[in-house]
């Protein structure tokens, strides 16, 4: 496959599924480490955070399994941000440094578990194979 080639709405299906079963293999081990890291920092209330972990699967689930011109959001995007403002909500923001620091505030999925690096790559790649595939369909017709 070549940087050029197009990507179909079904492989791009097929991709995002192997993406989203992989974050969601990743996502307890993840959030554990987020809570670990909360309890060092003295944060005492964490039941929240169950609810996040599965409100955050239940997103990423739906993100993932819409159509490439409609995911205004990349799936860590979607990581990051929820736990901030769960951060934010439940009093704890003074420990986001502490989370920054130990790479626990993701930028890619490699911060969520390293084994996630090529199937991060491989569906960015193929989302932006997508888009392409979308664009080019739109200005023909």
């Amino acid at each position: 496959m070549t940087l050029g080639e197009q990507v179909t709405q079904e492989e791009f299906e097929n991709i995002s599924a192997v993406f989203l079963e992989g974050l969601l293999t990743a996502i307890p081990a993840y959030f554990a480490r987020v809570e670990a890291e909360l309890v060092r920092e003295g944060e005492v209330y964490l039941d929240w955070l169950i609810e996040l972990e599965s409100d955050v699967e239940s997103e990423l689930a739906r993100l993932l399994s819409a159509p490439a011109e409609t995911q205004r959001e990349p799936p860590v995007g979607l990581i990051r941000r929820r736990i901030l403002e769960g951060l934010a909500s439940n009093g704890c923001s003074a420990s986001i440094p502490a989370l920054q620091r130990r790479g626990l505030l993701p930028a890619s999925a490699v911060d969520i578990d390293s084994d996630l690096s090529a199937l991060h790559l491989a569906w960015g790649v193929a989302k932006a194979r997508r888009m392409r595939a979308l664009t080019q369909e739109s200005t023909r017709g």
